[in-house]
């Protein structure tokens, strides 16, 4: 499906390489994160605030960046956080109380923030324009494969060494090299009519936006990656402990389960990037988000490990083909540059604030009632539903 595309375009491959790269490296550290701090003495519900501020970060960071990203360059940008991040694992060697500990991951989730908005930027010119789905489902599958790599690699070092500081030790050097990849690899727009044109501020950059009727896409796609990370994130921080309470199972199958949506989605999302150039984006949201919706009625109801294993699979690939979508839509706004730099970062704030606000809600949820934690999901999916439906005709029929 690729081979001709990523043997034309060295760009778009040394793009993929990064991403997997960058997403073995990172991945290592954030499955064990939450298991790291409950070993230094964070409460659960400390721990959804932490990563709570973390999504806080990543969402205030974005939108400047996003313009800043379009003015001095997305690679110098993206060179800058990697940087930034190489010291991140090492930090938390270093540092020796919770509040340390939770401070270190609230800036890590600003570096984060700093990279996204120019990840999309150089994504979005090195793709084909022609099969953009089954580009941006490649560029996923490579990271989230990756994370399901660094994911599985971590676990296995805490079993076998019971380390947490050889797991940092590795994230970082991994971090390092994939930013001198990315100061060798990745091209570097030279055109200065390119940054010049760039150069807009806010008042024109809305002004733009309105007259192009994109307001409605925006929204949808906002609300959309919203919820992506408000559920990934409300995983990320609390199966461990439903798990344990409720499914009665060991850290090991926990685990297992981030690793496995990594792993399944790194998987999928080139099949669900060449469905959406199929079939288009508005049929693709609204069947992923009816996907969702089923599996998390029967993750609501039921608690046998076999079922909730398939039900969790079932609404994994939901989310995927859901990502993919998001990800085929928002990257047509490269072709657009005098809005590009604003909206991946209005986007990726959108996501990011589903990470930011998903924890501290459900861990509170959680402390109430732990049978509440699927069915508050199931809720917040069905409002986001009905968001796109309602305003699915003027965001896609434009």
């Amino acid at each position: 499906m690729y081979d001709d595309f990523l043997l034309s375009n060295k760009y778009f491959r040394s793009f993929c390489i990064y991403r997997l790269i960058f997403g073995i490296s990172y991945s290592l550290m954030i499955p064990i994160l939450p298991l790291f701090f409950k070993h230094n003495g964070m409460s659960t519900v400390t721990i959804g605030i932490v990563i709570s501020l973390y999504g806080v970060s990543k969402t205030i960071i974005q939108i400047p960046f996003g313009v800043i990203s379009n003015n001095i360059g997305d690679k110098l940008t993206l060179k800058l956080s990697l940087l930034l991040m190489t010291f991140i694992p090492i930090g938390y060697i270093l540092a020796n109380t919770c509040f340390n500990y939770g401070t270190l991951y609230v800036f890590q989730g600003a570096i984060l923030g700093i990279a996204a908005p120019a990840t999309y930027s150089i994504l979005s010119r090195t793709l084909d324009s022609n099969r953009r789905g089954e580009c941006t489902g490649l560029a996923s599958a490579v990271f989230t494969l990756g994370g399901g790599i660094g994911a599985a690699i971590s676990g296995l070092i805490l079993e076998k060494y019971t380390s947490f500081n050889l797991v940092f030790y590795t994230a970082s050097i991994g971090i390092f090299f994939s930013l001198l990849y990315v100061m060798i690899r990745i091209k570097k727009v030279k055109s200065p009519k390119l940054k010049q044109q760039n150069n807009h501020n806010i008042k024109d950059i809305l002004y733009e936006i309105k007259s192009r009727n994109l307001t409605y896409k925006i929204i949808i796609l906002g609300a959309s990656a919203f919820l992506g990370d408000y559920i990934y994130s409300c995983v990320v921080a609390l199966i461990h402990f439903y798990g344990q309470e409720v499914l009665g199972v060991s850290t090991i199958y926990t685990s297992g389960i981030i690793s496995t949506y990594l792993l399944v989605f790194g998987l999928a999302a080139p099949i669900a990037g060449w469905i959406s150039d199929k079939i288009g984006v508005k049929k693709q949201l609204f069947m992923s988000f009816i996907v969702m919706i089923i599996a998390l009625t029967i993750l609501s109801m039921i608690k046998t490990l076999r079922l909730f294993t398939i039900s969790i699979i079932i609404y994994f690939l939901g989310a995927i083909f859901l990502n993919s979508g998001l990800q085929n839509s928002l990257l047509k706004f490269g072709e657009k540059k005098k809005v590009e730099g604003i909206i991946f970062g209005v986007v990726g704030a959108c996501e990011s604030l589903g990470y930011a606000i998903g924890p501290i809600i459900l861990s509170y949820i959680y402390n109430i009632n732990i049978i509440f934690f699927f069915p508050s999901l199931l809720i917040s999916t069905i409002f986001i539903f009905i968001i796109f439906f309602i305003l699915r005709k003027n965001a896609f029929n434009i």
